[in-house]
């Protein structure tokens, strides 16, 4: 948090005094040009007349000094704004990006080229194995400890912008949207970690494709628990299309998905029924919440146990039993329906998250359809 020092009171009340002694001078002037009866008035008295004018100019020059002030802060903010915005009138390469000709760059300091922070290229030239027509970059600056002074200046966000599909490490992902790369440290490579997807691109081990519009993210790491258990997590998929997705023997609406590095189902981690589900038997209604069992569910049950978890005021039926299962409990089954064992949400590890609505105009999210 960066402290800034309010004006006191004091100095807005002179400050409004100041302005208003000019403004009395302003109209008092001006009746002199336009009124006879004020010009023999004023010369009547002209000593007096001058040195009221004299303290009502003194009075009124605090006000003329502060808005002289404000002038030329903002020319000066301007004349930075300008100088940070530059052209290349040859190519040459900066961030390890070969820049043309005509490039227009903003730069994070003035004269430092290397610090650019966007650029604009039309047309569209080669980066980072991609042709884009916009870099944006978010750099981080070390500061020596002692003395403040600047140590070093790199990026640690990179996102591009290209012309519609482009092959990113075997996915295709449409450029017209950001596309990120992270970096690790200066002077490492950046890392491809997210973009969304075009159409086209297979769904690993399953029928069909992954609906374009649906967000990629790269896990670097994998998924970390607070416990230190690391799941080998290498991509996680975001379906955002409302038209229900055939995945692992189910339709299911918005699944978030879990696949390890050849890009096969490790878990879904979030997402509803699109149609009503009869498994073994269970029966379901759309819009029952659904994940596979991952950890530490997992050290109860097989990897590839579904968890089903009815939402209000929809309600589960088990043949054979008159009572329903209701919101706030999670059936576990196997992929071939038997039923593993019913637990309480908080067992089964199923959060639910407050919806807030902050304006009721904006566009909602449509609900999920079964195909």
């Amino acid at each position: 948090m960066i402290p800034v020092a309010l004006p006191s009171i004091e100095s807005l009340l002179l400050l409004f005094a100041s302005m208003g002694a000019g403004v009395c001078l302003l109209i008092w002037l001006l009746r002199l040009l336009l009124s006879r009866r004020a010009r023999s008035r004023f010369a009547a008295r002209p000593v007096l007349g001058v040195v009221l004018m004299l303290v009502l100019a003194l009075a009124a020059s605090f006000y003329l000094s502060f808005q002289y002030q404000v002038w030329q802060i903002d020319r000066e903010f301007a004349r930075r704004d300008a100088a940070r915005r530059v052209t290349l009138a040859q190519a040459q390469t900066l961030g390890g990006v070969l820049m043309p000709a005509g490039a227009r760059l903003t730069l994070a300091k003035e004269g430092e080229l290397e610090t650019f922070t966007e650029a604009l290229f039309d047309p569209p030239a080669p980066a980072f194995g991609l042709r884009v027509s916009r870099i944006e970059r978010y750099l981080h600056t070390d500061y020596d400890s002692k003395t403040y002074e600047e140590l070093r200046r790199y990026p640690h966000t990179i996102h591009l912008w290209g012309e519609g599909p482009q092959q990113v490490e075997g996915w295709l992902c449409d450029t017209s949207q950001k596309l990120r790369l992270r970096v690790e440290d200066e002077g490492t490579r950046p890392e491809f970690a997210e973009c969304v997807l075009a159409g086209g691109n297979a769904i690993e081990g399953g029928v069909g494709r992954w609906p374009a519009g649906t967000e990629l993210l790269r896990m670097g790491g994998g998924v970390v628990y607070t416990d230190g258990h690391r799941e080998p997590v290498n991509w996680m998929v975001r379906v955002r299309d409302p038209l229900g997705l055939p995945l692992a023997g189910l339709t299911l609406g918005r699944p978030t998905v879990q696949l390890d590095e050849n890009r096969q189902l490790l878990a879904v981690s979030d997402a509803e029924l699109a149609c009503p589900l009869t498994l073994g038997e269970m029966r379901y209604p759309a819009g029952t919440q659904v994940k596979t069992a991952g950890y530490p569910l997992r050290q109860r049950f097989p990897s590839q146990s579904w968890v089903f978890s009815p939402v209000a005021p929809g309600q589960a039926t088990r043949a054979g039993q008159s009572q329903p299962v209701n919101d706030g409990t999670s059936v576990v089954q196997a992929p071939d329906g038997a039923v593993l064992g019913v637990l309480s949400n908080e067992e089964a590890g199923v959060l639910r998250f407050a919806r807030i609505i902050v304006n009721e105009t904006d566009p909602q999210e449509p609900p999920v359809r079964c195909p």
